[in-house]
């Protein structure tokens, strides 16, 4: 049975994978490929164990309690560590109905406001749950999926609190909410340490991150040293490695450390958060003094797999996850790596293994990764790791001050070498398959005793082969972003790749006090770039912005900055808006050109005509700016909140046929008129509107006016990102919708 175990393990992943995954297919194909080479091994003890095991493990993953939140009276637990304030929003997680469930709560006043930000203690709070939703859904693609993100951690329903009649000091029942206490009163007390101290105790010695450096972690991720900075395996080794010695200097015996150790480091597991990393290295140690007392022969591949076994009896979505997924492979590698390599070379066959994943998440890589980890890996190690050990026994020395703004220096510089993009490599979203691969390659690769090898050449170009196909596309494609209440269109050509973008969406604002503003990402950072980066794309070479409302330029500046853009244009007269000439200001380097009625350019056979506007313009509605794009011999009209008055106007100037139609003002009554429709008879009209907006867009005047005609429409409110695909090479085109999944093939025009 030696090094068998992992066969039961991986049988448990695929399992979850299988439950929980769309790729679902790919995981059962695991599945039999695991049985029948346990079938094959004829180890009936083998065979007996991974079905027990699979099945302990199957029953254990289908026991999770979903049962319906209602709304009403209710009393509720806040802690301290699992709720955020963010302006006059709290948001965490507490526990109602014997469920774990997100809250969010509108804070009334300042004074309020002060008192939850300053809590220390858990309080039991009487209130009134104005709604109760399922966790909303993803989009776009290429997004972080928050719905999916917390389904593997058994939150599955959001609710939202009106008011709060009743708060009280909440006095703890059992020892894990004992254990949460001391956690929170440690975090308040570390709170009291400079900036940076304050961040290294509370991330590494209990696993807890307040949210208010999101850019410094977003900076570690780029790099690819986020891990260090995570609570895992590696700190609690250290940790554990630290204490032995200790106690050791102290003459207590190992036995006495073996059974400290036993009682401690499930403790600590608790304090830390419970997070998975930290229970895999916890149980990882646990079970080499468990066998070391019990003196079994077990290889270290048999006590990996089975503390990745119990890991999933314990949280059965644990490893679906980027951490949990890096955390275990990193730790597999581990026991196959080369001893006799060098500390470069190790370096890199290990970042090679984590490659796949992270190009899988993240969509990119930095050029810097290797040298990073080179360098920080020492320093934290050695400079890191220690401080933070001291500054939590003497928290009090002068010292500290004059450390924390060396720590400042070398963050400052971090942050600005991961946002220079010359550093950066789009790759893409990888296929399953292919991440498949190329971790298997280098896996193979590690037991090798040169780098130059056969799995590292075909590990390279199946890597570049991935490149390839997301950076030179053999399609093009129009898709309606969504991004709620606004437009954002994409536009790419196949091949030799060119990416215009019309509008870029926005978020309209109120008038609030300073202490009311929330922190929060717009739809750019979390849509459209993610989307951007996951299809490969690493620049956009035109922005066109129809008009000045917030709802399809506001999320402009916040573009540059984060993006690589060639050129914005705009309707002839908007280079007189304030904000415009703002953001010309702010960004001299990008190419700034206004468009008016009769302009015409080609991009590698995408042609624009500017239909609109046809003389010197503000940037209302009735002066944006009207795209006529032929893609692929099909025609495209876009309006932007051009209303009716306009278009007839552009139909004054042009008698024009076109195929697919971005429905004005998002589907207002004002735009999308009779005669548009009646003269340029489009096939299908593509609405851009936000779920249960304020508005009630479309109007049913429009969809009547639609339906008038005989015009097909699409919403993105009903099916999420909406996009339509064209391959020149067999003259096929289809649309694919992000939510409902629908395929409409080779969509013809009517005569």
């Amino acid at each position: 049975m030696k090094n068998y175990l992992i066969f039961p393990a991986l049988f448990c992943y695929c399992i979850s994978a299988t439950l929980n995954s769309k790729s679902y297919i790919i995981w059962i194909v695991l599945l039999l490929i695991i049985s029948l080479r346990v079938s094959f091994l004829k180890n009936k003890v083998l065979l007996v164990v991974m079905i027990l095991v699979g099945g302990l493990f199957f029953v254990r993953a289908n026991t999770t309690h979903t049962a319906e939140i209602y709304s009403g009276e209710s009393e509720l637990v806040f802690f301290p560590d699992h709720f955020r304030v963010n302006g006059d929003l709290v948001s965490g997680d507490t526990i109602k109905d014997d469920q774990k469930v997100k809250f969010t709560y509108r804070l009334t006043s300042q004074k309020e406001k002060a008192f939850f930000s300053s809590l220390s203690d858990p309080i039991k709070v009487r209130t009134s749950i104005d709604k109760v939703e399922k966790i909303p859904i993803t989009r776009n693609p290429g997004e972080f999926d928050y719905s999916n993100f917390l389904s593997h951690r058994n939150i599955y329903y959001s609710i939202k609190l009106s008011k709060i009649d009743k708060i009280e000091k909440y006095v703890p029942k059992t020892s894990f909410d004992r254990i949460n206490v001391l956690r929170i009163h440690i975090i308040k007390e570390l709170d009291k340490l400079p900036k940076w101290l304050k961040i290294h105790s509370q991330s590494l010695l209990l696993g807890y991150d307040d949210g208010s450096e999101k850019e410094f972690f977003n900076s570690l991720s780029v790099l690819g040293i986020i891990h260090l900075f995570s609570l895992s395996g590696l700190h609690v080794l250290i940790f554990v490695t630290f204490f032995r010695k200790f106690l050791s200097t102290l003459k207590i015996t190992k036995e006495t450390t073996d059974f400290i150790l036993l009682i401690l480091l499930p403790l600590y597991g608790i304090l830390a958060g419970s997070k998975i990393g930290i229970w895999r290295a916890i149980i990882l140690s646990l079970l080499a003094i468990v066998i070391s007392k019990c003196r079994l022969n077990l290889s270290r591949l048999d006590i990996f797999s089975l503390t990745m076994i119990i890991c999933l009896l314990i949280q059965p979505k644990s490893i679906l996850d980027m951490g949990g997924q890096l955390s275990f492979l990193l730790s597999f590698s581990l026991l196959f790596l080369y001893e006799g390599s060098s500390s470069i070379v190790s370096t890199t066959k290990l970042n090679l293994v984590s490659l796949p994943l992270i190009c899988n998440y993240t969509y990119q890589i930095s050029w810097l990764v290797l040298l990073a980890n080179l360098i920080f890996v020492p320093f934290f190690t050695y400079i890191i790791l220690p401080t933070t050990l001291l500054v939590a026994v003497l928290p009090n020395l002068k010292i500290w001050n004059f450390v924390n703004d060396f720590f400042e220096f070398v963050y400052s510089f971090l942050e600005d070498i991961s946002q220079d993009q010359s550093f950066i490599i789009i790759t893409g979203k990888f296929s399953l398959l292919i991440v498949f691969i190329m971790i298997v390659l280098s896996l193979f690769n590690l037991t090798e005793t040169k780098l130059k090898n056969k799995y590292l050449i075909s590990y390279i170009a199946t890597f570049s082969m991935a490149i390839s196909f997301n950076k030179f596309p053999l399609f093009g494609q129009v898709s309606i972003i969504d991004v709620g209440q606004g437009d954002s269109i994409l536009a790419t050509t196949p091949i030799v790749r060119k990416t215009f973008l019309v509008d870029t969406g926005g978020k309209l604002s109120f008038p609030q006090k300073d202490w009311q503003i929330r922190n929060i990402k717009n739809q750019v950072e979390t849509s459209t770039i993610p989307y951007l980066k996951s299809q490969g794309i690493s620049n956009i070479d035109r922005v066109f912005l129809s008009h000045k409302d917030v709802d399809h330029m506001g999320n402009l500046p916040t573009l540059l900055k984060k993006f690589p853009v060639s050129e914005v244009s705009f309707g002839t007269g908007m280079q007189d808006n304030k904000s415009i000439r703002d953001i010309i200001i702010n960004y001299p380097n990008i190419k700034f050109s206004s468009l008016k009625q009769g302009d015409f350019f080609e991009a590698n056979g995408i042609s624009w005509n500017v239909l609109w506007p046809k003389r010197k313009s503000v940037g209302e509605n009735g002066d944006s700016l009207t795209l006529l794009a032929k893609v692929n011999q099909k025609n495209w009209l876009f309006t932007g909140d051009l209303d009716i008055a306009g278009e007839e106007k552009i139909l004054n100037d042009y008698k024009i046929k076109i195929d697919y139609l971005k429905a004005g003002h998002h589907g207002s009554k004002t735009s999308t008129g009779d005669n548009l429709l009646n003269e340029v008879k489009p096939n299908l009209a593509l609405i851009s509107a936000g779920v249960n907006n304020r508005y009630s867009h479309p109007s049913k005047e429009t969809i009547n006016r639609l339906d008038k005609y005989g015009v097909a429409h699409m919403n993105t409110a009903d099916y999420g990102m909406i996009t339509w695909y064209y391959y020149p090479f067999v003259q096929e085109n289809k649309i694919k919708t992000f939510l409902k999944g629908e395929v409409i093939e080779n969509i013809r025009i009517k005569e």
